[in-house]
């Protein structure tokens, strides 16, 4: 699926509805246009609120490539095996925090986008269509997050499992019962052993989130792009509202 443009339909959607919501913001040739037709200050409320969520929601998910690439404390705070984990669980929590978001939003547009559509069976075949759609673009989220999440099973990445026991093996060597037991001259080479361990694992799977999240940024990006590109002629009907770029081209050709 292609990215989004550098400005999504989002961003001009949310535009369109605040200067709807403000209209004095605008020059007075333009202002005078946008007076004289009639909204339901409601319904644009409602709408903004709506898409100011999804907009929050898609944009702090689309740091994580950076929380999984930068973002770990000095070692002797908390280790960078914990602190990663840390940052996938939180991803999948608002992954799905924004899958819900569009789920809602898909809803209330389907439930008002039908009082003025004049092909209702259409309507509801497009919001089903996007319903399911929406599962299968938050399928891999879901697959991780759901089952820890429902029935207590915690989901761990295994690469960062293989970390996290490198690390615990090699902890464990400097307990003294233990300590006591080992062959001393052999210590140093199970201790780089488990370094080395710990280290190639915690690689793995640092990589493997980074690209993941990169891969999802595209995918969700495009996606809410592409939905809301199809459905913003009919909610702009619903509202009774024209594009504000379109309602400025039209008062500079008179």
């Amino acid at each position: 699926m292609e990215k989004a443009p550098e400005r999504p339909v989002i961003d001009e959607i949310i535009a369109d509805l605040g200067v709807y919501q403000n209209p004095k913001i605008l020059l007075d040739e333009y202002k005078e246009i946008i007076a004289v037709v009639k909204v339901n200050q409601d319904d644009l409320k409602k709408y903004s609120s709506l898409l100011f969520t999804v907009s929050r929601a898609w944009r702090k998910t689309l740091k994580y490539h950076h929380y999984f690439q930068e973002f770990y404390p000095p070692e002797d705070k908390v280790n960078k095996v914990e602190v990663l984990n840390h940052h996938i669980h939180a991803y999948l929590e608002d992954m799905t925090i924004l899958k819900n978001k569009i789920e809602v939003l898909l809803g209330e547009m389907k439930n008002d986008i039908k009082k003025v559509a004049p092909d209702k069976k259409g309507v509801d075949a497009f919001f089903r269509a996007g319903v399911e759609k929406t599962g299968e673009v938050f399928a891999g989220i879901t697959k991780h997050r759901n089952p820890h999440h429902h029935s207590g099973t915690q989901f761990y990445d295994g690469d960062l499992l293989k970390a996290e026991n490198a690390r615990t093996t090699r902890e464990m060597l400097d307990n003294p019962m233990i300590d006591s037991m080992l062959n001393q001259e052999h210590k140093p080479e199970l201790i780089a052993k488990t370094q080395k361990d710990e280290q190639e694992s915690f690689d793995v799977a640092m990589k493997h989130w980074i690209d993941t999240a990169a891969k999802n940024d595209e995918q969700t990006s495009g996606y809410l792009n592409a939905v809301l590109e199809a459905v913003k002629g009919n909610l702009y009907l619903f509202l009774n509202i024209k594009p504000v770029k379109e309602i400025i081209e039209t008062a500079k050709n008179h």
